[in-house]
């Protein structure tokens, strides 16, 4: 009999090596940037310290402006974020902030108005203490979100059947680098909303189809953490959701393993229970976190005057200016021209190019011979990738790269992805060569250590000119400005870093190796399609 190969048996081992290394290569996009670095971070920590309402020595009502988002809070909260827009500025500024400015207090824009939910906030609020230490109450946050993301990442896999567990892992291990990893351990609403949303999709298959009943509990309660954490921090979330939603709907409807009994009139009374509790699990969810976070009000009138707007730029047909455009909000969680933070950490095409190749690759083979609906769930979230953006933009009458950024949107990436690469029972089996997994190891591997480099450089050091003027390039010679104390040099916690995710990453490509059964490599363009597909 041969031996068995420890990347597929046994199922709990795996799950142990990922538990192992994807806390490491975590701490490492952690360490790679200071608090405040993620967009928007001076919004988000003022809200996040008026998240409990107004409060002595942390937030204070600011009586003289009408506007009720207005309130005061230390001026130590707003200047960790003082190295943002400036690539050729290392974070050491955040090292020189005066001991004063814990006392100072200074007018900001927060979260008070209940413009955006405010559960993330109000939670996090308890991890600042008396509000005094930014830098450690900003750290504990970021930890916090670590553990949520892992945590939801490791238990999803752990519940979810083998198919879907090595297709909701690749997924994740190529739709979240670079852009997907910075926001996870950030201060930004992102983590939890990319810790529910990525999530969401897999744990609602698993709650549908899987077979032990105590998994398909588990799932149910991850889904209801997963709506939790995206409702509860991300505007957008609701239109996530009710994508996601029918999504499932459509990959349980159509599923081949329900057609006899539907033909017969009779439907799987505990798929159905699901679905249904799904369902109103999502609805009850987005009344009781996010009533306020739809804006549909005005939906059309406001298309119409956006429309105007943009025409009246000269800028031509003001839906092609921006449909042209839209697919950069895609590749910019990828990598590809849109920075990371503020903008301001460009990623070069060396990590942009292979990530952008390795998803368009796997989409397609992942489709190829796919069930309908397989076929008809990708489309649909593919055809959404292009409308939300690109009426959103039209809304307020704003073309790309002026309003909305990859991020918004990057949640629907996972979907798309996942949804190509999951399988029925009644599908053959999605297997890669040597080569193929060899390339795509590789591939991430690289990536991602470019995309780590480049982080680490940018805020230690600075970025240097390139040829065109822009702050683009990093040298192993430059000073180091800025570093945690009692941490390693940077240069270790990158290699460290680095070598742990492209372990995880041979861990979870390798799920994809033929069976024993079966040892001639084979990709889905080889594979017979199933039964109906011929």
């Amino acid at each position: 009999m041969p031996a068995r190969d420890p990347l597929r048996h046994p199922r709990s081992l795996r799950i142990l090596f990922l538990a192992m290394l994807l806390p490491v290569f975590l701490a490492g996009w952690l360490l790679a940037a200071p608090p405040g670095a993620s967009p928007d971070d001076g919004f988000h920590l003022a809200s996040v310290w008026c998240g409990a309402g107004f409060r002595d020595g942390v937030c204070l009502e600011d009586v003289a402006s009408p506007d009720p988002s207005r309130a005061l809070v230390p001026r130590s909260v707003l200047s960790i974020t003082c190295f943002q827009y400036d690539a050729s500025r290392s974070a050491a500024c955040t090292l020189t902030q005066p001991p004063e400015d814990a006392q100072r207090f200074v007018r900001v824009e927060s979260n008070l108005s209940g413009e955006r939910p405010n559960l993330y906030y109000r939670t996090m609020h308890r991890l600042i203490g008396d509000g005094t230490d930014v830098a450690g109450a900003a750290g504990r946050i970021r930890v916090a979100n670590l553990l949520v993301v892992a945590s939801m990442v490791l238990m999803t896999a752990s519940v979810a059947q083998r198919r879907l567990r090595a297709a909701f892992l690749l997924t994740w291990f190529v739709a979240s680098v670079p852009l997907g990893l910075f926001l996870m351990t950030s201060l930004n609403t992102s983590a939890w909303g990319l810790a529910g949303l990525g999530t969401l999709w897999a744990n609602a298959i698993t709650l549908m189809h899987h077979s032990v009943r105590w998994k398909r509990v588990a799932a149910g309660a991850l889904v209801a953490i997963g709506l939790m954490l995206a409702l509860g921090s991300r505007t957008e979330a609701v239109a996530h959701v009710g994508i996601t939603a029918a999504v499932i709907a459509a990959l349980w409807w159509w599923d081949p393993a329900h057609r006899e009994t539907r033909s017969g009139r009779r439907l799987d009374l505990r798929v159905t229970l699901s679905a249904l509790g799904v369902a109103l699990l999502a609805a009850v969810t987005i009344l009781l976190v996010a009533p306020e976070n739809a804006r549909l009000a005005g939906l059309f009138n406001d298309i119409r005057t956006g429309h105007a707007r943009i025409a009246a730029r000269n800028v031509g047909d003001p839906l092609l200016a921006i449909a042209f455009e839209v697919p950069s909000l895609w590749a910019g969680a990828l990598g590809h021209i849109w920075g990371l933070g503020a903008l301001d950490t460009p990623i070069p095409v060396l990590a942009s190019i292979p990530l952008i190749s390795i998803y368009v690759l796997l989409l397609g083979i992942g489709l190829q011979h796919a069930a309908r609906a397989r076929v008809l769930a990708a489309t649909f979230v593919g055809v959404t990738l292009f409308v939300i953006p690109t009426f959103s933009l039209m809304r307020v009458g704003l073309l790309v790269y002026e309003g909305l950024q990859p991020r918004q949107f990057m949640a629907l990436l996972f979907l798309l992805l996942g949804t190509a690469l999951f399988r029925y029972t009644s599908e053959p089996e999605l297997q890669f060569g040597r080569a193929m997994r060899a390339t795509l190891v590789a591939g991430l591997g690289i990536a991602h250590s470019v995309a780590l480099l480049v982080t680490i450089r940018r805020h230690t050091s600075g970025l240097l000119p390139g040829f065109l003027g822009d702050f683009q390039h990093v040298s192993f010679k430059s000073e180091i400005e800025w570093w945690w104390a009692s941490i390693p040099h940077p240069d270790v916690v990158w290699i460290i870093a680095s070598l742990a995710y492209t372990a995880a990453a041979f861990v979870v490509v390798g799920m994809f190796r033929p069976t024993e059964d079966d040892d001639r490599p084979r990709l889905a363009g080889s594979l017979k399609p199933p039964a109906g597909r011929r």
